[in-house]
């Protein structure tokens, strides 16, 4: 991200290949998929933070999309915990406000799954079956993106935090059995 973002305010142009395809190395436990989370969203923070001046003068679609991204981090929380919102100021009870809120984001959260699944020819039951999953996922990328955000943005900031300075590969097959820690500068 920081060498894509740095050649495009540099005047460079990053291009969609379609056919690319990406093998990803899954994290085999909880422990590695917080981990690699965490390294993701906090990589992502610092680059906002490094980056997001240069990005809204030289490049604004690519900002707006980044404010884009903040602006889905910072309100996560306030969509889960809308059904409880609901439920307490409408009087609804919480089953009645928990079906309505994932009546609303299964709608949401559908379109694109079945357009992925028919654009890469993967069985549709499989991939609705693992919804579910889905929302662990969102949970766990929620609590991790607002760490990154008080960690990364605020706290580096004002001194008060260094911010992620190592790099912990996040997988159990990593050269040392347990994961690879490499000091970034």
């Amino acid at each position: 991200m920081d060498y894509t973002w740095s050649r495009q305010i540099a005047g460079r142009r990053a291009v969609y290949v379609s056919d690319a395809v990406a093998l990803a190395a899954d994290p085999e436990d909880l422990t590695y998929f917080r981990k690699q989370v965490n390294r993701w969203m906090a990589g992502f923070c610092q680059n906002v933070r490094l980056h997001l001046g240069r990005l809204l003068v030289r490049k604004p679609l690519l900002a707006l999309w980044v404010l884009l991204a903040l602006f889905e981090i910072l309100t996560a929380p306030l969509w889960w915990a809308s059904p409880f919102v609901l439920s307490a100021t409408t009087g609804a009870s919480p089953p009645v406000a928990f079906a309505w809120w994932a009546g609303v984001d299964l709608l949401l959260t559908l379109p694109p799954l079945v357009y992925a699944a028919r654009r890469r020819r993967l069985p549709l039951f499989g991939v609705l079956v693992n919804i579910p999953c889905a929302y662990a996922t969102k949970a766990v990328n929620v609590v991790y993106a607002w760490k990154a955000l008080v960690v990364e943005l605020l706290l580096v900031p004002l001194h008060l935090a260094r911010g992620l300075t190592v790099y912990e590969k996040g997988r159990a097959d990593a050269p040392s059995g347990r994961g690879a820690v490499v000091a970034a500068s």
